[in-house]
């Protein structure tokens, strides 16, 4: 009778799985040299590598690269704002605008110069401005487009109790995500209020839009939470691990040297 049960409860998450999978559906592959990956809300891909960037759309045309790099290593290239996507290079203080075609625009901006000595991370905000994470003084500061301090949270380890190490920031929608280097993804509200802590798996990536958090997790599933309401569901990822992104109804893989864009069937779809 034991026996039985077990079979019935596997059989049932076999199929859970496989419907899971189902709902993603294969419509473009193509080659793709990178080892990352970050996608805007108008589905514009970017592959980035040591070395270069690449901008391409989810269909492998409209293709433009850039290897004008020479500040040193950078972050994933912001795209809060997909008409002014920016990289941020922490060791030599600078951040570089580019337009559609990956043409630099204007001069590099010099943090430095502006007082942010210890600028090691830094995402967009909404109406042209920045959040910035000051190292020194553990805290996550706001300034406008000019580079003006709008407000600061105070110093996060004392507030929250740990110490901050972030791996990546992204502001979407009302909220503010904050990666710690344990692993822990901290919410904060515009003006830097603390809202909610959540502990994701090691090696897991992670992206947000305006109201969902999008957590791939190594064991082949993605966590769709609901940024309102924080319930959530499970999704089983395509085989091959890799790379994901997530935007506007497609799911996008990096894996193998492969860009692979699935879109969710209508009939799939919540």
């Amino acid at each position: 009778m034991k026996s039985i049960f077990l079979f019935l409860v596997f059989a049932v998450l076999m199929v859970c799985q496989v419907s899971a999978q189902e709902r993603f559906e294969l419509i473009a592959e193509q080659e793709a040299q990178a080892g990352r990956l970050a996608v805007d809300e108008l589905g514009v891909v970017y592959l980035m590598s040591a070395t270069s960037i690449e901008r391409r759309n989810a269909l492998g045309t409209g293709v433009y690269r850039t290897s004008e790099l020479q500040w040193g290593d950078f972050h994933a290239i912001d795209v809060t704002d997909p008409l002014r996507p920016f990289i941020h290079f922490p060791t030599t203080g600078k951040i570089v605008y580019f337009d559609n075609t990956l043409s630099i625009q204007g001069d590099a901006i010099d943090l430095f110069a502006l007082g942010f000595d210890n600028a090691e991370w830094m995402c967009g905000s909404r109406g042209d401005g920045f959040w910035i994470w000051d190292s020194r003084n553990s805290e996550l500061v706001r300034v406008d487009k000019n580079f003006r301090q709008a407000f600061a949270t105070g110093n996060l380890s004392i507030l929250l109790g740990c110490e901050f190490h972030p791996l990546g920031m992204m502001e979407r929608g009302t909220s503010l995500f904050v990666l710690n280097d344990d692993y822990m993804l901290h919410v904060f509200d515009m003006f830097g209020a603390w809202k909610k802590s959540i502990q994701l798996q090691k090696v897991s990536t992670w992206m947000a839009d305006a109201f969902k958090l999008y957590i791939f997790q190594p064991d082949g599933f993605l966590q769709v939470i609901d940024t309102k309401s924080w319930q959530s569901e499970l999704l089983s990822l395509p085989g091959g691990g890799g790379v994901f992104s997530y935007q506007i109804g497609r799911l996008y893989q990096l894996v193998d040297g492969r860009l692979k864009v699935f879109e969710i069937p209508k009939n799939g779809r919540n």
